[in-house]
């Protein structure tokens, strides 16, 4: 299907923002193949962002919050969101604005459960994991000891 009115450009864009947020770029990349004008997508992506009706920051947020719950490190969220367009500094505010060593606890604690006191291997094994997640070394020494204190305290 052909998209050669600004109607339809916005109507089709509306449609994806019904479902989900999208960055403008990802908006950009889904329709770029199937509109005979890309100046009328670019015009229509405009009014919508002016609109607020697409708002990078916005979309930032929530991904930022249903990657983390998943169990993504800032260091992969970060790439994850320059690669569908949203500015570098949005997103390093937001990052930093996180407690992404609870998020490695809870990564770590999902993983391997409590008992994560193992071989030297196996820890490594488990800090490599984490570091694929996105995790810097800072944040899974510190998911570390922050379930040794736990263990200790009990």
């Amino acid at each position: 299907m052909e998209l050669n009115n600004a109607k339809a450009v916005r109507i089709k864009i509306m449609d994806f923002l019904a479902r989900r947020e999208h960055t403008n770029k990802e908006i950009y990349e889904k329709l770029k193949r199937r509109v005979e004008d890309l100046n009328l997508l670019k015009e229509e992506i405009k009014k919508l962002i002016d609109e607020g009706l697409i708002d990078n920051k916005r979309f930032a947020e929530q991904y930022i919050y249903a990657r983390s719950t998943k169990g993504f490190g800032p260091l992969r969220i970060r790439q994850e969101l320059i690669k569908r367009g949203v500015d570098e500094k949005i997103s390093q505010s937001l990052l930093e604005s996180e407690d992404w060593s609870n998020f490695a606890k809870l990564a770590l604690l999902k993983k391997k459960g409590s008992n994560i006191l193992e071989d030297r291997k196996e820890i490594l094994k488990t800090k490599r994991f984490l570091s694929y997640r996105g995790f810097n070394n800072f944040h899974i020494e510190e998911a570390f000891s922050l379930i040794r204190n736990r263990e200790n305290d009990s």
